[in-house]
C-alpha cells in the first residue's frame, strides 16, 4: 500500500484533502503571499457597501491618499493594485455596485444573497531591509469572500442531533414574537401522527410554509436574528433544491423514543442528516475552514432601535457565530498547524450615525455583546478586535447651540424620505441596556441616505477607520 493510500486510510479521505491543501497553500506563499479574507454579518449588517467600498480604496491606493493609517498605503509603497474578479467562480457584483454608488443620487446596492469574491493581485515595495534578500518587489493575492452569516449559523449543527437542535428550536419558539407568528403552523404539526407512513407531498407543505415563517420572522417589525436553517432564509444556488425541505418538529412531547421507518419522524430525521452532510459539512469543508482572517460586521444601532427582544436574539446569534471559530480544533489538523483563522475582527457599523465622540461608545458597546465569547476565542490563540467603522460615510459633522452650549451634531439626507437634516442622534450606551432602557424608547438613531463615492479623488472624509480596518486585518503581510 502507498504512502498516500495509507495516509487516506489512517486520516481519512477529508482530512488527507485538507492536509494537501493547506501545504500548497504554504508553499505558494513561500514566493507571494496569499490571503483569504471572510466577510460576514446579519441580515443588513452592510456587507456589499463594505466589500464594494473598501476594493474600490484599495484599487485607488496607489495615488488617492484616501487610507492615511493603512502603513503601506500611506508609505507610498503599493504599486498598483488590480481586480482579478474575471478569474472568480462566483465573482461579487463590484462594478454594478460601485456604479449605484457614484450616481447622483447615489443609492446602496443590493444585498448580496450567496457566496461571492472578489480577488486583488496588490503589487507593493517591499520594507528597505527586505529588499536586498528577497527583491524589490511583491504581490498579495486578497481573496475577499462575502457570505452570508446565516449559514455560518448552521455550523453548530454538525455537533447536534436532530432531537437536539428539535429541543433548542423549541425553547425558542416558546418565546414572543416566534410563538404569535409560528401558532397556525405549530398547530397543524400538532394534529399529524409523527410514527404514521411519511407523505412527501405534506412535508413540502410544512417546509415552505416553515421557511414563510423564518422570512417573516427576519423581516420588520421583528427583525430576528437566529434562525435556521440557514439556507431556508438565503438558498444560494440551492435554491428550489429537495435537500432545503426539512423543518424541526416542535412539539409538546416527542413522539416516542425510536422512529418507526418510513414514518414521518424517520423522514425528517433523514432530511436533517442529509443536510448537514450536503449541505452545512461541504461549506465548512470547501470554503469556512479554507478562511484565514474574518470580518463579522454588525449593526448595533439597528437593533438598539428594533428593542429589547431583537437585541436579545441578535446576542445569541453572535453566539453562535462566535462558537463556529472554535468548531473542529481538535485532532491530527490542530497537532501539525496553528488555526487556520489567526484574526477576527467585529465592525460595528454606521458609524456616521453618531458624532465623532460616541465611536468609542460604539466600540465598547460591541466589546460587551460579544465579551464571553471573545475570551473564549483568545484561549483557542485568536487575535480578535472591535471597530467602529463606516463603509460609506453619509454625513457630516456640525453643530448646534443649544440652551448656551455647543452641541455635537450631524448633517445629512433620511434614508426614508430624502429630507435634509441636521440633529443630534443620541448616545450608545457603555452598558448593556436594562430593562427600563427599553421601556424609555431611549433609542431612536436614524438611517440616512448614502453620499455619493466618486469613481476617482477618493479621500479619507469618504469613509470612518477602514484604514485602520486594513492595518489590523493585512498590515502584517506587507512587512
Amino acid at each position: 500500500m502507498g504512502i498516500g493510500r495509507r495516509m487516506k486510510s489512517w486520516l481519512g479521505e477529508e482530512r488527507v484533502d485538507e492536509l494537501r491543501d493547506r501545504l500548497a497553500d504554504l508553499a505558494e506563499q513561500s514566493v507571494d503571499r496569499h490571503l483569504r479574507l471572510a466577510v460576514t454579518g446579519l441580515s443588513q449588517s452592510g456587507k456589499t457597501v463594505f466589500i464594494t467600498a473598501l476594493v474600490h480604496h484599495l484599487l485607488h491606493a496607489h495615488r488617492s491618499g484616501s487610507l492615511p493609517f493603512f502603513e503601506v498605503a500611506a508609505g507610498g509603497r503599493i504599486l498598483g493594485s488590480r481586480d482579478l474578479g474575471a478569474e472568480s467562480e462566483r465573482p461579487f457584483p463590484l462594478q454594478q455596485a460601485i456604479a449605484g454608488l457614484d450616481r447622483e443620487p447615489p443609492h446602496w446596492p443590493a444585498s448580496t444573497r450567496g457566496l461571492s469574491e472578489v480577488r486583488l493581485a496588490i503589487r507593493y515595495r517591499r520594507p528597505p531591509g527586505l529588499r536586498r534578500m528577497l527583491g524589490e518587489s511583491a504581490t498579495l493575492y486578497l481573496d475577499i469572500v462575502d457570505y452570508p452569516g446565516e449559514w455560518l449559523l448552521d455550523l453548530p449543527l454538525l455537533e447536534s442531533s436532530f432531537e437536539q437542535w428539535c429541543e433548542q428550536q423549541k425553547r425558542l419558539f416558546e418565546r414572543e414574537p416566534r410563538r404569535s407568528v409560528a401558532a397556525a403552523w405549530l398547530e397543524r404539526l400538532s394534529r399529524i401522527d409523527w410514527q404514521a407512513p411519511a407523505d412527501a407531498a405534506q412535508l413540502k407543505v410544512l417546509s415552505e410554509e416553515f421557511a414563510d415563517l423564518l422570512q417573516r420572522l427576519r423581516s420588520d417589525p421583528h427583525a430576528l436574528s437566529l434562525l435556521q436553517p440557514g439556507r431556508c432564509l438565503l438558498p444560494g444556488e440551492l435554491e428550489g433544491s429537495e435537500l432545503l425541505q426539512l423543518f424541526p418538529l416542535i412539539l409538546p412531547q416527542w413522539p416516542g423514543d425510536e422512529a418507526v421507518p418510513g414514518s414521518f419522524l424517520a423522514e425528517l430525521k433523514q432530511r436533517y442528516e442529509r443536510y448537514r452532510e450536503q449541505v452545512v459539512r461541504p461549506f465548512y469543508r470547501h470554503h469556512f475552514s479554507r478562511f484565514d482572517r474574518q470580518v463579522v460586521l454588525v449593526d448595533c444601532l439597528k437593533t438598539l432601535n428594533r428593542g429589547e427582544t431583537c437585541f436579545d436574539d441578535m446576542k445569541l446569534a453572535l453566539t453562535g457565530i462566535l462558537q463556529s471559530f472554535n468548531y473542529g480544533r481538535s485532532g491530527f489538523l490542530r497537532r501539525l498547524f496553528s488555526p487556520r483563522i489567526d484574526r477576527v475582527l467585529f465592525a460595528s457599523t454606521k458609524a456616521d450615525h453618531v458624532t465623532a465622540n460616541q465611536h468609542h461608545n460604539l466600540d465598547r458597546f460591541l466589546e460587551l455583546i460579544i465579551e464571553d465569547a471573545q475570551r473564549d476565542m483568545g484561549f483557542e490563540g485568536i487575535d480578535s478586535r472591535c471597530m467602529a467603522i463606516a463603509s460609506l460615510r453619509s454625513t457630516q459633522a456640525a453643530e448646534a447651540q443649544v440652551d448656551g452650549q455647543t452641541l455635537s451634531c450631524l448633517r445629512g439626507w433620511r434614508k426614508e424620505n430624502g429630507e435634509e437634516v441636521a440633529l443630534f442622534p443620541g448616545e450608545v450606551p457603555i452598558e448593556l441596556p436594562r430593562r427600563e432602557d427599553w421601556t424609555q424608547e431611549r433609542f431612536r438613531f436614524i438611517d440616512f441616505a448614502p453620499r455619493r463615492l466618486p469613481h476617482n479623488a477618493l479621500l479619507p472624509s469618504h469613509h470612518i477607520r477602514l484604514d485602520q480596518l486594513l492595518e489590523y486585518m493585512t498590515g502584517d503581510l506587507f512587512r
